[in-house]
């Protein structure tokens, strides 16, 4: 079973990219693994941590252009209700990734290569 089976299989239709945008969703995760690892290859064992991560970024980039929720609850006054919504902070793709890298990081560091 290889990554694309796996997000496939994960992913619900409605979020499922084309094929090409998840491609390139997988080879940018794929590089991300292999600049966090230190390494030129991906290791067979962490291909499901490999397609997890794509499932992520996919569902956190569906989940931040989301434009129908307010964001999170930041203050509720009861005299004269007034709700205050959190802004939502619209991060760089690249801040999402390096997060997505810190969720997976103890599954990633076992297959970590020294560099000098």
């Amino acid at each position: 079973m290889d990554v694309f089976d796996i997000i496939k299989a994960k992913l619900p239709a409605e979020l499922l990219p084309d094929d090409t945008s998840l491609a390139m969703d997988v080879a940018e995760v794929g590089q991300s693994i292999l600049t966090y690892c230190n390494r030129t290859d991906i290791p067979k064992e962490l291909v499901f941590t490999h397609a997890n991560m794509v499932v992520d970024l996919i569902t956190g980039n569906a989940r931040r252009s989301d434009t129908d929720s307010p964001g999170t609850v930041k203050v509720i006054k009861e005299g004269d209700v007034q709700v205050t919504f959190e802004a939502t902070r619209s991060s760089s793709r690249e801040a999402h990734m390096e997060a997505l890298l810190f969720d997976y990081a103890s599954q990633l560091n076992r297959f970590r290569k020294l560099r000098w």
